[in-house]
């Protein structure tokens, strides 16, 4: 952590020796574009907002791109100080993150935005065994987020399922891979930043991401095909993870202010993306771009390949791959979360900012204790 003191000159001019109003640099990375949401919103406007709510005291030093670290380094490097705050993609680092990737899986199911960011980020607060190992890593989890449904964005015409049949697929983890390959797919796994050289250089036919990416990151301009299949939303990682040392040596009130001003931003970033998700598909067309979507019996298909395959894989996974001892147990306690959390938003307007802040505000960041979180 890097501490300026803002009047340090004039006060060795005037000798009075008295300290100033200490500001707190840091530095914070995201490895998307400023187009993305995640960091429009999420970063760049949140860090406007930190920096009023605190006075001035709390300035993030913003790194977007990979202009500070690439994006699988978002943990190590906020591991090791080099960032001390970042968002990152848990599956980029399956590893170190047995129980985060376990669940992501299970975003295959999900279909509200606002539902699962809520409670991702419930879970990961609050469940002895995230906090567990956030703490192990030297992270203090603040903030999640989760995606818009997932679509497919291909290189060559796709009209059904069955047209993917050989395509080589970027896919974000193990459950969407599975789901590939049961339609006869080609899962290839890579960072969501090689999608548009991939599909440019023939290396992808296919990509699978949330729709936004066809306008953020120029995706119709080397895919004009987009199926609108549903594949669930991406929740893996975090959005707001500090560095463990530079939380430590933060006030209660600097801790309290950063938590206020995540929840905001998660509200405002999971209504933007949403937002910005439907812009691109309404001016895809525009672009050259044929949006389709799947039929009454694709859609059965999928119901039947959510309700048969997603759980138990997730606990196959969680044991098999992660090594985790009781993956079930893990994702029930989840699951019961998701519950909660569907029960609190029903009927809410996911358009009003306002009640939403309020809502996850009351049943969430005001019971966190700033004092001791992270500690």
């Amino acid at each position: 952590m890097r501490r300026t003191l803002a009047a340090a000159g004039l006060c060795a001019v005037l000798g009075a020796g008295l300290p100033a109003q200490a500001e707190t640099e840091f530095n914070a990375s995201i490895w998307f574009p400023t187009t993305h949401p995640l960091t429009g919103i999420g970063y760049v406007d949140w860090a406007k907002a930190l920096e009023t709510a605190s006075d001035g005291a709390l300035k993030p030093n913003l790194f977007t791109g990979t202009a500070l670290l690439p994006p699988q380094a978002h943990l190590s490097g906020l591991r090791d100080g080099i960032a001390q705050l970042t968002y990152h993609a848990g599956t980029y680092t399956p590893a170190e993150l047995p129980e985060d990737n376990t669940l992501s899986i299970l975003g295959f199911n999900l279909r509200d935005i606002m539902t699962a960011s809520f409670a991702v980020t419930d879970f990961y607060i609050n469940d002895p065994e995230m906090q567990k190992r956030f703490d192990e890593l030297g992270i203090v989890f603040v903030g999640g987020y989760a995606t818009p449904q997932y679509n497919i964005f291909c290189s060559s015409e796709v009209k059904d399922v069955a047209d993917l049949k050989g395509m080589k697929i970027r896919t974000p983890g193990p459950i969407h891979a599975e789901w590939a390959r049961s339609v006869g797919a080609v899962p290839v796994s890579v960072p969501s930043s090689e999608m548009f050289t991939g599909l440019e250089r023939g290396q992808l036919d296919c990509a699978s991401n949330a729709a936004n990416d066809l306008k953020s990151r120029s995706l119709w301009d080397v895919a004009k095909h987009t199926y609108t299949i549903p594949l669930g939303v991406y929740f893996a990682g975090w959005q707001y993870g500090f560095n463990k040392d530079f939380w430590a040596d933060l006030t209660d009130e600097q801790r309290r202010v950063i938590m206020d001003t995540v929840g905001d931003a998660i509200v405002d970033t999971m209504i933007g993306y949403v937002a910005l998700a439907q812009e691109a598909l309404d001016e895809a067309p525009s672009h050259g771009v044929t949006v389709t979507g799947p039929s009454e019996a694709t859609m059965a298909e999928m119901e039947v390949f959510s309700r048969d395959v997603v759980r138990p894989y997730a606990i196959q996974q969680g044991k098999e791959r992660f090594g985790l001892d009781d993956p079930e147990a893990l994702i029930s306690r989840f699951e019961a979360t998701v519950e909660k959390w569907e029960k609190l938003l029903e009927g809410v307007d996911r358009s009003d900012a306002a009640a939403l802040k309020k809502i996850l505000h009351d049943n969430l960041y005001a019971k966190v204790d700033a004092a001791s979180y992270g500690q």
